[in-house]
């Protein structure tokens, strides 16, 4: 009987191996190699478990499984390296790739006046605005653009210097947080007072404020926490005071998550034993506060009388004045990177911003493409007349359609789509920009490259390129630092700046 079970036990393996060889380095799970053999996923788990133990197989992360043998990614026939991509552009171009050796992260701003208000693990640090500002010589009354905000580093940096600025965004959450983080002629003494006035209610407030509409709130809060933080709520609504409202709601805001049982480390997720009791929020609040209120007794002994103007808006539409701008300096999103409004919808649903679930999909309708954009969108755009095109954005989207179609099973089948639909986004951005800088003024990118699929893309390099196709001059790129990738952690991806010159 066993003699006549091995043959079966053979083709088994072998077609659990031969998925594995069709994925190559993209990996497969131990459900989605099931759903190719049509056999049962606990057999194919127990078979994974003895190909492992003979070193046949690895695990790279995700539940993702592959041939030892690619590992390397060089094995895959379908897979081209950052250096081939870097050799190409310094020869295209004639350019030195240098590096960027100060920090360049959001986390450097921990500690930095205004820029503390707000936690956001997305972004640059101060410090790289500063120093870009100082590169290139931008004076006091001078203009800096930056057309996706985020959470307002370059319009804080650019008022801490005198100097004029204007943030676009589409996001509501960024742009209030970047309006609060640039209003300081704020009451001091009517802060300490809405604040002591807090203090003797919230404990004792009768809450009628309804908890947000998001369906995971009784899960993301424990329900006396629930209770404390609709209170605090209800109480910093009833402030006349229209700035120092926004102020404390700003406050509110960053303390959303610390209060939860999530944590943002980028992405949002559940922990376990999280320690926070009913004291917690306003304890929270009132640190928050009271730094505000430390930052603001500064800024106001250095004021400066500048513009800080910010717009709700969408940066491939937005017209600027022609030859307005001395620099514009910004960081989109990334190639498939975070959706930013599943990441931050606590504080937009708590401080009223979107309203419904239908509110946060049209939102995340207009974001720059990335993988959880509706797949209505994407069909509409794959029947569109595209504006932009590029032999290596070509040949990676084409590659990477390859790749899911042998595997069979991807989160998206349609990632080839958006990774184009990326680029064609951001193509009017820069064409934007271009027209508001002022002849000789500098566009300056923050952006990390990609790994999709199992396939490369050189987001910098690229974005380099659609620059120069719109008249930019590529000045420089500068390699900031190196990540690893989500998909395959022994793979590094970099952080780049590219410097683009208006002629």
């Amino acid at each position: 009987m066993e003699d006549l079970m091995e043959p079966v036990k053979e083709s088994f393996e072998d077609k659990v191996l031969q998925v594995l060889e069709d994925v190559k380095t993209i990996g497969a799970t131990s459900k989605q190699i099931a759903e190719r053999v049509n056999v049962n996923e606990k057999d194919v788990k127990e078979l994974l478990s003895v190909l492992k133990e003979k070193g046949i197989i690895t695990h790279i992360g995700r539940g993702l499984w592959i041939l030892t043998c690619y590992k390397d990614m060089f094995r895959d026939p379908d897979f081209i390296s950052p250096d081939y991509y870097l050799k190409e552009f310094k020869e295209k171009f004639n350019l030195k790739i240098d590096t960027y050796k100060r920090q360049i992260t959001f986390s450097g701003n921990g500690s930095r006046t205004i820029h503390r208000w707000s936690p956001y693990v997305q972004g640059f640090s101060a410090g790289f605005v500063d120093d870009m500002i100082n590169r290139h010589r931008i004076s006091k009354g001078g203009w800096i653009l930056d057309p996706f905000v985020g959470s307002g580093t370059v319009s804080v940096c650019a008022k801490l210097k005198g100097i004029n600025s204007l943030g676009i965004d589409l996001m509501p959450l960024m742009i209030f947080m970047s309006k609060v983080k640039t209003t300081w002629q704020l009451d001091l003494n009517g802060i300490k007072r809405e604040l002591e006035r807090i203090n003797r209610h919230w404990m004792t407030s009768q809450r009628i404020l309804p908890a947000p509409f998001l369906r995971e709130t009784p899960r993301q809060f424990k329900n006396d926490v629930l209770e404390s933080l609709l209170s605090l709520k209800e109480l910093i609504l009833t402030i006349e005071d229209q700035k120092i409202k926004n102020l404390f709601l700003l406050a509110f805001a960053s303390i959303l998550v610390n209060c939860s049982n999530l944590k943002r480390s980028p992405c949002l997720g559940y922990v376990k034993n999280k320690e926070v009791n009913r004291d917690t929020p306003f304890k929270l609040f009132k640190e928050k506060v009271e730094q505000m209120l430390t930052d603001l007794i500064f800024v106001q002994g250095h004021q400066t009388d500048v513009f800080s103007e910010l717009i709700l808006g969408d940066a491939r539409i937005v017209r600027y004045e022609e030859n307005s701008f001395d620099m514009a300096i910004t960081s989109p999103p990334y190639v498939n990177g975070m959706d930013y409004v599943i990441n931050y919808k606590i504080e937009m649903a708590w401080l009223d911003l979107v309203k419904n679930y239908e509110d946060l999909e049209r939102l995340k309708e207009k974001m720059v493409a990335c993988d959880n954009i509706p797949k209505r969108v994407i069909r509409e755009f794959k029947n569109k007349k595209w504006i932009y095109h590029d032999d290596w954005l070509e040949d990676i989207c084409d590659r990477i359609n390859r790749k899911i179609e042998r595997k069979g099973s991807y989160r998206r089948d349609d990632m080839h789509l958006i990774v184009r639909k990326y680029f064609e986004d951001l193509y009017p951005v820069f064409e934007r920009v271009y027209e508001g800088l002022k002849p000789g003024g500098r566009f300056i990118i923050v952006i990390g490259d990609s790994l999709i699929a199992g396939i490369y893309i050189p987001a910098d390099l690229i974005l380099a390129k659609l620059g120069q196709e719109i008249g930019f001059t590529i000045e420089r790129v500068e390699i900031a630092r190196e990540r690893r990738s989500g998909q395959r952690r022994d793979f590094l991806l970099r952080e780049s700046v590219v410097t683009l010159t208006k002629k």
